[in-house]
């Protein structure tokens, strides 16, 4: 039995059991055998509940935990301290599950989940995204430099560097999209004349930083990341793997994972890893306002099967080949597909990180099909090399990167609200004395915000109102999985993504634009009250200092005056004469 088939009583109530009550066997409630199948029965004689034994080493520091914990004992243990022992005793409870865990049949799909032997995935390529508005554009000049993506360049042909391309495109007399850098390892085998040789991660062999430029002030570089032998195979390698049970830590507490959550946590955790790689590369090299924000970049990665088809429509849902994918990350495909002409026989799918717990952000998007039906429908397949997985991340790389940086701007657009809103909600706590120091650094980060808005805005309208959608950009739709539609009696039409992406921007971009208003109405507001708490500073201090002023000048004139009638000399004998 897994930590999610199982439910943990409230701390509270854990901590104050009936007062007439016996020491239970264990914190869960015993099963009713009419209720429950003949396995779990038999499972559970095996490894009975935690505490119902005294031949287990976790069992008597079970029961002395739940001996203090009941009773007159809890009114005299501090309530922090019975939460303690709650927490150890469930911990302990998860070496009881898992050492149940282990004696399910291997071949029970209720515990586990069976690749079949001749499927394989491979991820040829990663693509993600990096976005430069006006406040990072510095960065992004920084970046090339430091890089030396410029070096090589004259050997292209190219009688331009990347940062003149940059400041023609910026100004609207340049390109729209150029490469602007193409990095191999330092032991890499390809022939790039033009090319920079670094360190890479081994999972990755080759990647190609292509610029695109929207509007005058927002510029998109995209990295497409072409993986090793090591990294297209790794994600493949974990998925066939036996996955043992095992413990993990989540939120701080201990889980037990059986077989299947086990090959879940093991498989996605190696795709993550891999995505991981991707985005610190791009922070560390090519950093922008993801990267200032501490917030992941968006990134698609492409997975090639070799016999299934997500594409194909079947007769009846198979609930282990779902868990089978899902072991990849791969869980929103019951509902809706996501389909595009540009891309045929693929799916895109976006990640969700509650149905697969080792993936970290929504942020992340896979695309994948099965080899054979992408090339039957591909065009123009020549030229990309002997290696299909490659030849089709290469064939749909730039319908991949024009779609992606659609993606990104939405990303963007929740990134700066999210900023707007951590401004808004710390104002009062940062700014409530009203110090011009931090209304300098209020006005700052905001007058950055506004820039950056008010210059996205415009770009994109005007982007749109010149063409629909970006060089080669892939256009997705969205519509009811086939096997969906046919049990159901629900007709929707479908759903053009492109054109809902922009126009959720456009809603978004006026609502930030008005929100951003009215936070510079605050902050001039914010402003005068601080200018006029120190006027009244000032003025207090400019008084201290005249009476101060005053009483050495007073003293000055009494020390100079040292004649037989000066003030002084009077002053001492009426003294002396008192006293």
């Amino acid at each position: 039995m897994t930590a999610e088939e199982r439910v943990e009583p409230p701390e509270d109530q854990a901590e104050t059991p009936d007062e007439g009550a016996e020491a239970p066997a264990g914190v869960e409630p015993s099963p009713r055998s009419d209720l429950i199948s003949d396995r779990i029965s038999a499972a559970y004689a095996k490894v009975p509940y935690i505490g119902e034994r005294w031949t287990r080493w976790y069992d008597l520091p079970y029961k002395l935990l739940w001996f203090l914990q009941t009773k007159w004992r809890r009114k005299i243990i501090p309530k922090a301290v019975l939460r303690g022992f709650h927490r150890w005793s469930t911990d302990l409870s998860r070496f009881n599950e898992l050492e149940r865990d282990r004696i399910w049949d291997p071949t029970d799909r209720l515990h586990d989940f069976q690749v079949p032997a001749d499927e394989r995935v491979t991820m040829p390529g990663i693509w993600v995204v990096e976005l430069f508005p006006p406040s990072a554009f510095a960065r992004l000049e920084q970046a090339i430099h430091r890089n030396g993506w410029d070096w090589n360049r004259w050997m292209s042909g190219s009688e331009d560097t990347n940062v003149n391309i940059l400041l023609k495109s910026r100004a609207r007399t340049g390109w729209r999209w150029w490469r602007m850098a193409s990095i191999q390892d330092v032991n890499g085998t390809y022939l790039i004349p033009d090319g920079v040789r670094n360190k890479l991660p081994p999972e990755f062999s080759y990647i190609e930083l292509k610029a695109m430029q929207i509007g005058s002030g927002l510029t998109a570089v995209v990295a497409h990341i072409q993986l090793s032998k090591l990294g297209a195979t790794q994600l493949d390698e974990a998925w066939h793997q036996p996955h043992e049970p095992m413990l993990t830590r989540r939120g701080g507490r201990l889980q037990a994972l059986d077989r299947m959550w086990a090959g879940f946590h093991v498989t996605q955790t190696v795709r993550e890893r891999l995505h991981h790689l991707a985005r610190k590369w791009m922070k560390d090299n090519c950093d922008g306002v993801f990267a200032e924000f501490d917030s992941p970049q968006t990134l698609i990665d492409m997975l090639i099967l070799d016999q299934h088809d997500p594409t194909a429509v079947s007769a009846e849902h198979d609930r282990h080949l779902f868990d089978v994918f899902r072991a990849l990350g791969i869980t929103e495909t019951e509902v809706h597909h996501y389909t595009s002409a540009e891309i045929p026989r693929m799916l895109l799918v976006p990640t969700e990180p509650s149905m697969a717990r080792g993936m970290s952000t929504d942020r992340t998007w896979a695309l994948w099909g099965q080899r054979q039906a992408v090339m039957d429908s591909a065009t123009h397949m020549t030229g990309y090399g002997d290696d299909p997985n490659r030849a089709i991340a290469h064939r749909y790389g730039n319908a991949i990167e024009s779609f992606l940086v659609t993606l990104a701007v939405s990303d963007l657009l929740e990134t700066v609200e999210a900023r707007y809103a951590l401004i808004r909600d710390r104002a009062r706590a940062q700014h409530g004395l009203f110090k011009a120091k931090v209304v300098n650094d209020l006005r700052e980060q905001l007058l950055t915000l506004s820039i950056d808005v008010a210059t996205i805005q415009r770009d994109l309208e005007r982007s749109w109102k010149s063409r629909p959608r970006f060089e080669e950009e892939a256009e997705f739709t969205i519509e009811y999985a086939p096997r969906f539609r046919a049990n159901s009696d629900r007709e929707d039409e479908p759903i053009h993504m492109n054109t809902e992406l922009r126009k959720r921007q456009k809603e978004w971009l006026e609502e930030l634009t008005a929100a951003d208003r009215d936070y510079r109405d605050i902050l001039s507001t914010v402003a005068s009250l601080g200018a006029s708490v120190d006027a009244s500073k000032i003025g207090r201090r400019a008084l201290w200092v005249a009476f101060v002023s005053l009483a050495v000048a007073s003293a000055a004139v009494v020390a100079s005056d040292i004649g037989d009638h000066s003030l002084f000399h009077e002053l001492n004998e009426f003294l002396r004469s008192r006293f």
